[in-house]
């Protein structure tokens, strides 16, 4: 009987193969799963600063809103050479004065591309970023990256909170403190309600209204309200608006004339409304009733002004002899 060898079969390689690229694959994707890619366009005629330009704007849109990680691509459909530099161009006025120079802040720089390509960049922090081209300067446009706001409170260190309200307890656990905010995740301009209790761990029973306390909030480091009060009925409660965004930790001090203190996390997001507010507005490089206006303002002064000098050669002499025999009658 003849004894044929095990051999292991070719595919297997092959599987072996396709498991590790899937792996690869999947792994790459996890990480750039919430990452977007937008594009900005370089419309014909942006590099023309007159207002008979065919472009509506230097990009297209001027200003983009983003989140932290995603992917902008600019693509030159101009016929000229551009370049994408973070910082200040200048504005006409500047154009106006022979100011040609615009101010590079270093965050990014694509170097000049020719018509037809494209440069991209991953905006990995948060901020308002303007940009310009270096060889058109007076091209600007802004890129806003958002913070990414979760759908549930975190505490400071973005652990989520689980239950509500959330439970402490003082340092001898002599006193249990309950507070609770809403709305849960906080957005700066928004009202925010806070409701808290204190609680005898042993019974489990509330401790007698007109508990003395003090309420803090400390945002960034910085303490930014404070409060002595006492407890009602149903407990305490605060009202308050962030301005600004980051980490808080809100205190419980002095409970019950005591030096009893309890601490609570969360962190504030910038409020998606109040960032639209301040989108910087961009400048079109045509606008037919901008040009109007400045048709007004720039030739208007000087046809105003001939047509008092011609008034004045026809009629001034009648006018000035008019005047002068009034004043002799009244003499």
């Amino acid at each position: 009987m003849e004894i044929i060898p095990y051999r292991k079969p070719k595919n297997d390689k092959i599987i072996g193969v396709l498991v590790i690229i899937l792996f690869v694959l999947s792994t790459g994707a996890c990480q750039t799963a919430f990452a977007e890619n937008r594009t900005i366009t370089i419309p014909s005629g942006a590099s023309n600063p007159h207002f008979e330009t065919e472009a509506k704007f230097w990009y297209s849109p001027p200003v983009l809103t983003i989140h932290k990680d995603d992917v902008v691509k600019w693509l030159n459909s101009d016929t000229e050479i551009h370049t994408v530099t973070s910082g200040k161009g200048i504005d006409r006025g500047q154009l106006a004065q022979g100011k040609m120079n615009g101010t590079s802040d270093g965050y990014f720089d694509s170097g000049p591309f020719k018509p037809g390509q494209s440069w991209s960049f991953t905006f990995d922090k948060e901020g308002t970023f303007y940009y310009f081209c270096t060889i058109h300067p007076w091209m600007v446009g802004a890129i806003v990256v958002s913070q990414t706001i979760p759908d549930y409170a975190t505490d400071a260190q973005g652990n989520k909170i689980e239950k509500w309200p959330v439970v402490k307890y003082t340092q001898d656990k002599q006193i249990e403190a309950d507070l609770s905010w809403e709305p849960h995740v906080i957005l700066t301009g928004e009202q925010v309600t806070f409701v808290f209790n204190f609680y005898n761990p042993s019974t489990s029973s509330s401790l007698m209204t007109s508990t003395p306390y003090r309420f803090v909030i400390i945002q960034n480091g910085t303490e930014i309200f404070s409060a002595d009060d006492v407890t009602q009925y149903s407990g305490g409660y605060k009202y308050f608006v962030f301005n600004k965004s980051g980490p808080v930790e809100f205190k419980l001090e002095n409970i019950d004339n005591t030096v009893r203190s309890v601490y609570f996390s969360t962190t504030v997001f910038d409020n998606p409304s109040e960032i639209k507010k301040e989108i910087p507005i961009i400048q079109p490089a045509r606008n037919l009733e901008l040009s109007q206006a400045t048709m007004i303002i720039f030739v208007g002064p000087p046809i105003a002004a001939l047509a008092f000098v011609i008034v004045w050669a026809k009629w001034g002499d009648k006018l000035w002899k008019k005047k002068n025999q009034q004043a002799e009658k009244r003499e």
